[in-house]
Parts: C-alpha cells; sequence; structure tokens
C-alpha cells in the first residue's frame, strides 16, 4: 500500500471524540474576550489550557471560572524573554505542547486614536506593532521550537479581516493583521514537515466588552457597521471560538496555511455599494 493510501487507512479510522482530549494549550490573550471564549471551548473538547496574559487580576479570575483544566501564567507577549519562559515553563510542567493560540492583540484605544497616517504617532505605530505582530512572531518561534522537537503540534493565529481588507484610520493594526497572516502562510511552509500545522483566524466586527462601548455605543455608527455585515449582526466570542477549536482537530489535519475568515460575509461585500 502507497504511503497516501496508509495515512488515509489511518485518517478514516480516527477517533473523533472529544476533540482535544489530552491536549495542552496555550491561549494569549485569554484573560476576557474572545481568548476566555477560546479557553473555555478547549477546556470544554477536553483540553488542558494556559491562560496567558498580561492582565494578572482578570487572568486569575478567568481560570478560577473555567477550573482545574486551566492554569494562568502571567506574560507579556511583546516581551520575548517572558514568552521564552512561559513556553520553557509549560513544557517543564507538562512535557510538551501541542496547541499555540496567538490572540493577544491591541488596536487605537478609542476613536480619538483613529487617524490618517499623517497624523499617526510613532509612539502608537510602535505599541500596537509591538504586541500585534513582534508578540505573534515571539510566540510562534518559541512554540515552534518545541513543536519540532517532538515533530506535532498546531499553531493558530488570531488576525482579523483588518488584514485581509484596508480599514481606514487604522495603519497599524491594518499593517500588524496582515504581517500575521503572511507570516502564518511561510511558517506553514517551513513547520509542515515536522509535522506542525499553522493557520489562522480573522474575526470580522466581534462583540466584545471593547467593542460594544468603542462600535456599538453609539446608533450611528452601530448602524454603519452592520451595513458592511450582510448577516445584519456582530458576531459572538463563541463563534471565534468555535473555529480555532475545528483547525486545532484531528478534524482540520489537511488544512494548513489557511485563513479562516469569520465575519458573518462582510469581506464577500465589502465593497457591494461602489
Amino acid at each position: 500500500m502507497s504511503p497516501n493510501l496508509t495515512k488515509h487507512s489511518e485518517y478514516a479510522q480516527r477517533d473523533r471524540s472529544p476533540a482535544l482530549e489530552g491536549k495542552i494549550a496555550i491561549v494569549t490573550g485569554a484573560a476576557r474576550g474572545i481568548g476566555k471564549a477560546i479557553a473555555k471551548a478547549m477546556i470544554g473538547n477536553g483540553a488542558m489550557v494556559v491562560v496567558a496574559d498580561i492582565l494578572e487580576d482578570a487572568g486569575a479570575k478567568t481560570t478560577r471560572e473555567l477550573g482545574e483544566q486551566a492554569l494562568f501564567v502571567p506574560c507579556d507577549v511583546s516581551d520575548a524573554s517572558q514568552v521564552c519562559s512561559l513556553v520553557e515553563g509549560i513544557v517543564k510542567r507538562c512535557g510538551r505542547l501541542d496547541i499555540m493560540v496567538n490572540n493577544a492583540g491591541i488596536n487605537a484605544g478609542d476613536c480619538s486614536d483613529r487617524v490618517t497616517i499623517d497624523e499617526y504617532s510613532v509612539e502608537t505605530w510602535q505599541r500596537i506593532v509591538d504586541v500585534d505582530l513582534n508578540g505573534v512572531f515571539y510566540c510562534c518561534k518559541a512554540a515552534a521550537r518545541q513543536m519540532v522537537k517532538q515533530k506535532s503540534g498546531c499553531i493558530i493565529n488570531i488576525a482579523s479581516v483588518a488584514g485581509v481588507v484596508a480599514l481606514r484610520l487604522q495603519i497599524a493594526y491594518v499593517a500588524a493583521k496582515a504581517g500575521v497572516l503572511k507570516m502564518t502562510e511561510a511558517m506553514a511552509c517551513e513547520l509542515a514537515p515536522h509535522g506542525i500545522r499553522v493557520n489562522a483566524v480573522s474575526p470580522g466586527s466581534i462583540l466584545t466588552d471593547g467593542t460594544r462601548q468603542l462600535f456599538y455605543g453609539d446608533r450611528e455608527r452601530s448602524e454603519r457597521i452592520l451595513s458592511f455585515i450582510p448577516e445584519g449582526r456582530p458576531g459572538e466570542v463563541e463563534e471565534i471560538a468555535d473555529a480555532v477549536v475545528f483547525l486545532a482537530s484531528d478534524s482540520a489535519s489537511y488544512i494548513n496555511g489557511h485563513n479562516l475568515v469569520v465575519d458573518g460575509g462582510w469581506t464577500s461585500g465589502f465593497n457591494r455599494d461602489f
């Protein structure tokens, strides 16, 4: 029997449930919002999840809520040494790392920071790129080092529709997320021979505490945003979490270097009014 047919036979006989039973996962930015939903969904599918976040009080609270399958480790992803310590500590404690979800990210703090490039501050650019692009690189590098050793693993980068279509007045966020998508593709090419899959999830407008205040607090702004979404509603954090669990599971074993856009059709109809 050829290697390809053998592989197909192995896939057909694979146990399908629970999806992530016994897996060791790190989710960055997991204290709240999308990251918290991802951690909860992974635990619900059998994984042990490390909640990694710079927000220590919120991270500890979330970990208590998630129960004994969760562990909190404070980490600033923009600091390469902290990221290395995070991964090395988990490998020392658990023996391996199966899943790395790079969710931690920031954007401009409020609407007053959303300006054209000629007025965009270098400080805001650096702050966003340090977390949203450099932080993902540091986390991927540290995770890949271990996964190459163990010849297995899965990395999922949380990008954004802003990396797929250019949004106005968010130049650093757009550039960082576009960089994450190309980095995902490059890593998929490099790491696949070692048994490692690398994919991305690009959320559209998702309802979190932050977006509720920034985008949906004002009726006119809310209606304008929803007009770009064919489903006519913002997404829920659980809908992003479900996409991540799928990509982390064996059900996605032949998906590599892919960007799964979860946006209610936003990018499909992005230019429909022109």
